[in-house]
């Protein structure tokens, strides 16, 4: 057993996309996968469990034959915070040594990737929203990620409803003309925007269906739509107001404020950036910027720690060099 190459893995699972990293006890990754969603709330257990299980095989496929997983830490959407033994030995039981699994929720991963464990804030404005922020004594605040039937305000899913929703009153003129209706009868090849009502409502049309479809909107219109740009405004000043009450939640007291933002609707609409920032400025003096880190390298980092491992500086560097590495040769 001595002489085989100890490894951890992280897995990123996602409400839109799911990651799998396989790296040595020094930081070295060796071995990146890639599949669809991974939401706990969102998907019948014996899905979740099928994508872990081929994330975990794909990784294998690409390892030293000799070698011994000590830990794997894994993330998902639906999970608030950390998960119960219950949960660890339900969902990781027959794929992962529950015992050696850590199971957290998508937003302590990113929170880890963003910040590394120090105190500040992590907003995640993406399929989903929720804010964790970090005080000085480690104690963690966690606001949203209620999923979409109780309202992930400020969310790509929430941009996407409030866009149908706009088509409707623009088909029904109780609201404002706007070309979101055309362009959904463009993109789905419906007469109107009546036809849209099968396709929304099929259960194929997922949540991150819906993401996928505001950020779709959001390229083709590029601001020239004055209602959809309100819908993305809407949307940063939500996701703003949702990290002011966390921050004074969690009574981090810090200036300027560490906020790291990750999700489509942060890093790519202008509109809700725009607002987003505007709002939070308003507020507090602060530094923002996006993790250096992907949020698979968040559960990486979990997992290290599990083992025993300090995380340093050049662990970090040696973690996000090799892994940028591996994932454009995974793509290739």
């Amino acid at each position: 057993m001595d002489d085989m190459l100890k490894l951890v893995v992280g897995i990123d699972g996602g409400a839109t996309y799911s990651h799998g990293v396989a790296a040595t006890l020094d930081g070295r990754v060796l071995a990146v996968t890639h599949s669809n969603s991974m939401n706990f709330t969102g998907s019948y257990q014996k899905e979740v469990r099928r994508r872990m299980n081929e994330l975990v095989r794909e990784l294998e496929l690409q390892l030293p034959f000799s070698n011994e997983i000590t830990h794997f830490a894994v993330s998902a959407a639906g999970i608030f915070n950390e998960a119960t033994a219950d949960q660890k030995e339900k969902l990781c039981g027959k794929i992962y040594p529950w015992k050696q699994t850590r199971l957290v929720g998508d937003s302590v991963a990113g929170y880890q990737a963003a910040t590394l464990g120090k105190p500040g804030v992590l907003v995640i404005c993406g399929t989903g929203t929720s804010v964790i922020v970090g005080n000085l004594e480690a104690k963690f605040t966690h606001l949203g990620g209620w999923g979409p039937l109780l309202e992930d305000k400020g969310s790509a899913y929430w941009i996407a409803v409030k866009a149908i929703r706009a088509a409707i009153d623009d088909f029904e003129n109780t609201g404002e003309e706007t070309a979101i209706t055309s362009i959904l009868c463009e993109l789905y090849e419906i007469k109107n925007i009546q036809g849209i009502v099968p396709l929304i409502y099929h259960p194929e049309f997922t949540r991150d269906k819906f993401a996928i479809l505001a950020a779709r909107i959001d390229k083709v219109l590029q601001g020239k739509d004055k209602v959809f740009q309100k819908i993305c405004e809407e949307a940063g000043t939500e996701a703003a107001k949702l990290t002011i009450t966390a921050v004074e939640k969690s009574n981090l007291d810090i200036s300027p404020l560490p906020v790291f933002f990750s999700g489509g609707v942060l890093t790519n609409n202008h509109h809700a950036q725009k607002a987003f920032e505007k709002t939070l400025r308003d507020k507090f003096e602060i530094m923002l910027s996006q993790p250096k880190l992907p949020t698979v390298l968040g559960t990486t980092i979990l997992a290290l720690r599990e083992s025993g491992v300090s995380i340093t500086d050049k662990i970090v560097s040696k973690l996000d060099k090799s892994y940028r590495e591996v994932d454009e040769l995974s793509k290739a």
